[in-house]
């Protein structure tokens, strides 16, 4: 196995922090009155997130696939985008659906360390 760059390793992790922090600050009342369609984004974003989050932590400490280690770059750069959306949105259903949008990304290239 070769080893994750721990660098990168760690930038797209703090960027995944960053968008569950923003994810959690949106107030109950706010998302009991979003549609159901973006309540379900909004826990599956949380969910796919979290799952993203662990498995790099995992990773630091097994190693990564060839596969996956080519996306390396292209993961770091998807997190901080979807960072960067997160954090432009006020709006938290726009922001809940960029997110949704932008996990999907995320989550196909940290799949590869299965």
């Amino acid at each position: 196995m070769t080893a994750v760059d721990n660098e990168l390793n760690q930038q797209t992790r703090d960027s995944l922090r960053v968008v569950r922090r923003k994810l959690y600050t949106i107030p109950e009342p706010e998302l009991s009155a979003m549609s159901l369609d973006d309540q379900v984004k909004y826990g599956d974003s949380l969910h796919q997130n979290g799952l993203a989050i662990l498995m790099l932590e995992a990773a630091k400490l097994k190693g990564v696939n060839d596969q996956f280690k080519e996306k390396e770059q292209e993961l770091s750069a998807a997190a901080a985008k979807l960072e960067s959306d997160a954090v432009a949105f006020t709006d938290a259903v726009k922001m809940i659906r960029v997110i949704s949008d932008g996990i999907k990304l995320v989550t196909n290239i940290v799949t590869l360390l299965r």
